[in-house]
């Protein structure tokens, strides 16, 4: 994957408050508030994916991505934190 997406991604979720870092060809995402509430995202076939195997969205919907990998953990709309 090109990195466009990741950095689409990322600055997606700067905009939720939470903190990014890369990591190898992942994204490790942190919510400031908890060291606790962290998740590693790879894309596997076009797909952003957690560690878990829990599957975000599609490559081109880094919208909807940010927003259900926000809402896992706990962040909101404008970084209220």
């Amino acid at each position: 994957m090109d990195a466009s997406g990741y950095l689409d991604l990322a600055d997606r979720l700067k905009a939720y408050g939470l903190s990014i870092a890369a990591k190898g060809a992942q994204l490790c995402v942190t919510n400031p508030l908890s060291v606790n509430l962290v998740e590693e995202i790879a894309n596997q076939g076009g797909r952003y994916v957690t560690a878990w195997g829990y599957e975000l969205g599609e490559r081109g919907d880094e919208s909807g991505t940010a927003l259900r990998l926000a809402f896992l953990l706990g962040a909101s709309p404008g970084g209220a934190v």
